[in-house]
């Protein structure tokens, strides 16, 4: 009769941990902010004064942070110019003077809406 195999007892074989580098954080310095800055306000600057009338100017990926919008407004002045010599025109309808001018808006998305209250709520409580 055959002698049956004797079971052998393995040592349990631990899992090979996967070294992973943890990225490194470089600081940026004074001049590279600086630069970075100026690449950003310039590129604002250039996206406002290209922009059409009630044009929405996203700011962030996709409008991540929100959105400018541009429009044009005129108002008319309610302050009578007087004629040579300091005299006030005949009071039938003077002409008055129109101001045109572009106001921006700035409409902030909805997370840093959220962010910015949840900032306050710390503050004053």
């Amino acid at each position: 009769m055959p002698m049956p195999k004797r079971k052998t007892l393995k040592k349990p074989v631990k899992p090979v941990k996967k070294l992973t580098k943890k990225p490194q954080v470089v600081t940026p310095t004074q001049t590279e902010l600086k630069k970075a800055y100026q690449l950003v306000t310039k590129d604002l600057f250039n996206k406002l004064v290209k922009a059409k009338d009630e044009e929405r100017i996203t700011v962030g990926a996709l409008g991540a942070l929100g959105a400018f919008y541009k429009n044009e407004r005129k108002v008319k002045s309610g302050i009578v110019p007087r004629l040579k010599g300091g005299k006030f025109p005949r009071p039938s309808k003077p002409k008055l003077n129109t101001y045109v001018y572009y106001s921006l808006r700035f409409k902030p998305a909805k997370k840093l809406k959220l962010e910015l209250n949840k900032a306050l709520d710390k503050k004053y409580q």
